[in-house]
């Protein structure tokens, strides 16, 4: 008895050290790196890179999440529902004043040159016209921003118009019952509420040029737990950017669907940025006083016209600086 005892004991232990070393053997699945992305014509490249398994391709283990607007990807970082998020530096930038987690910018995606607009009625004409007017955008991002760059080039302030908070869904709607008398909106929306042909454009980002920079940020902790990453992202924008190049209509196909766009409509608003190379993004990266200069002039914009408080030091730290 005492034997057979020994016996299955032995045989337990035996069987627990198997499954300890088979254990030892398995793969640890890894969590991928969650990314919030909001409609807009640059950041599709991105989808592009996901459906044509381009990420899968580069080592990297992404997921997408769609969200709204621009406010909405940035919120779902600030509340740790993400790991990082697709925006214009504008939202990277507040990221730290809102008492966020640190985060690198890691790609520069495009410039916007036009893509950007103030959008009215046709009755009208310019932007000193709307001066005592209300004024839809998103307050508390890019919106503000635009709006006031805008009035400051023709000669007005944010004090000079009426501002209220308006979500780029609710833009054509409230344009249409009179809520509002412009909007400050891009792609896909801009489109839509243009193709009425009762809408007129008074003011596009090709008026500062290289001053809304698109970009996609991730928190400085999930990028040291993986120290791959920032050149997997790279070689998989490179290959979507290639896949555009080689085989526009099929990429344009895919894109514009996902935005809800006709496919003309969508290669008309792609004309509108500038998308950026791995190589052109290295020389900006490399040129590191750029870019913390324009970090800091957006900055500076944003605590004049009191959307964050801060003395602008974390911008010295916001961009990607490879070891």
């Amino acid at each position: 008895m005492i034997k057979e005892e020994q016996s299955m004991i032995k045989g337990i232990i035996c069987l627990l050290v198997a499954l300890l070393f088979a254990g030892c053997g398995q793969k640890k699945v890894e969590e991928p790196v969650t990314i919030a992305i909001n409609p807009w014509p640059g950041y599709e490249l991105l989808y592009l890179a996901k459906q044509k398994g381009f990420f899968e391709a580069a080592g990297a283990n992404i997921e997408l999440v769609q969200v709204s607007t621009l406010s909405d990807a940035q919120r779902a970082y600030l509340t740790g529902y993400v790991d990082g998020f697709a925006s214009t530096m504008i939202e990277a930038i507040q990221v730290a004043p809102l008492g966020g987690k640190p985060i690198k910018i890691v790609l520069l995606a495009d410039y916007s040159d036009g893509g950007d607009v103030i959008i009215a009625p046709g009755s009208i004409e310019s932007m000193q016209a709307l001066k005592g007017e209300t004024i839809g955008c998103e307050v508390s991002s890019l919106g503000i921003f635009v709006l006031e760059r805008a009035l400051r080039l023709h000669d007005m302030q944010l004090d000079d118009v009426r501002v209220i908070n308006v979500e780029q869904g609710a833009a054509a709607s409230a344009l249409g019952i009179g809520k509002i008398d412009a909007i400050v909106t891009y792609p896909p929306y801009s489109v839509e509420i243009q193709s009425s042909g009762e809408y007129r454009e008074l003011f596009s980002t090709k008026e500062i040029p290289e001053e809304v920079l698109d970009t996609l940020s991730i928190s400085s902790s999930v990028l040291a737990e993986h120290p791959q990453l920032v050149a997997q992202i790279h070689q998989a924008w490179q290959m979507a950017m290639d896949y555009l190049q080689q085989h526009p209509d099929d990429a344009i196909g895919i894109m514009a669907k996902r935005e809800g766009l006709l496919a003309a409509d969508f290669k008309a608003a792609l004309a509108d940025l500038k998308l950026l190379s791995r190589e052109e993004q290295n020389k900006l990266f490399a040129q590191g006083d750029k870019l913390t200069q324009l970090g800091y002039s957006v900055c500076e914009t944003l605590v004049k016209i009191e959307a964050i408080e801060s003395d602008c030091g974390h911008v010295d730290e916001l961009f990607y600086r490879a070891n």
